[in-house]
């Protein structure tokens, strides 16, 4: 547990950056979109990432964007560096954890959303047509993508 939070802390050595696995930010191939399926175009997705990390509160996430990651969900949560957080947690004493997961928790969240997937295609239109059950579908898809997350 500990070796985690020192390589967490250390950052480099020997003029090379160490990062976890997790935070490695590995890309997913580039194959070919499946037939039939349509994608939110890069200026809209980009637009509706801006508008939904706007409804969510810059407090409650880093950086939401636009990713093909993901498949079968709308969107989902990534931390990084996750494991070393939750040791780091686990380690901290009793009286500083809630302070320390909101702090950490609520300074590292990423959103993804999946392009591709028709609830955020929807989403991009009603955005402009019915802002406010837009706001509700942000905050109940950033729920979901929360109580999903490893």
């Amino acid at each position: 547990k500990e070796d985690e939070v020192v390589l967490y802390k250390l950052e480099n050595y020997k003029d090379r950056k160490l990062c976890t696995a997790e935070a490695a930010n590995v890309k997913p191939s580039d194959k070919a979109a499946k037939p039939g399926v349509e994608k939110l175009e890069k200026q809209e997705g980009n637009k509706l990432a801006s508008w939904f990390r706007d409804s969510l509160g810059r407090e409650n996430v880093k950086e939401v964007k636009m990713s093909d990651r993901q498949h079968s969900q709308p969107a989902v949560v990534t931390v990084e560096n996750l494991t070393t957080l939750r040791r780091y947690l686990e380690m901290a004493p009793p009286e500083q954890k809630e302070a320390s997961y909101k702090y950490l928790l609520n300074n590292n969240v990423v959103l993804e959303l999946n392009p591709s997937h028709p609830i955020i295609r929807q989403l991009s239109s009603l955005k402009e047509s019915n802002p406010e059950v837009a706001g509700l579908v942000a905050a109940q898809l950033f729920d979901n993508a929360l109580m999903n997350a490893d």
